[in-house]
């Protein structure tokens, strides 16, 4: 029977390879698992660590970080250099409807009309 892992709330960035998360015990140091950053990226890799996981609970399990609710792998996306590709920084609020009026749904048509067999031979 496998224990409940409680999820934890990140709190700060250290380095591109360490965060700080809140767990209800108190303050937990996170190592991040299999991350090398090089130096020249360090910051670009401590932005982008910020930017995506300000305001979100984090699973970790042995080091490896996972973002709630997507399920981002944060180590893989470090792993990769996702740090140095630009992104479309973007929140969802809500639904958004563009269109500026309402549009009418098309009107039901009327049922196919079937001509009815013309009978070449009558019946006596």
């Amino acid at each position: 029977m496998m224990a409940a892992v409680p999820m934890a709330r990140f709190s700060k960035v250290i380095d591109s390879r360490t965060i700080v998360v809140e767990r209800i015990g108190g303050t937990e140091v996170v190592h991040l698992a299999n991350v090398a950053i090089p130096a020249e990226d360090e910051q670009a890799a401590r932005d982008y660590l910020a930017e995506k996981l300000t305001g979100s609970f984090v699973y970790v399990e042995d080091g490896n970080v996972y973002r709630s609710p997507d399920a981002l792998f944060i180590n893989r996306e470090l792993a990769y250099g996702a740090y140095s590709a630009p992104s479309l920084k973007m929140r969802v609020f809500g639904e958004i409807n563009p269109a500026t009026h309402p549009q009418k749904a098309p009107g039901v048509r009327e049922p196919m009309q079937v001509p009815k067999p013309a009978h070449h031979a009558r019946r006596r």
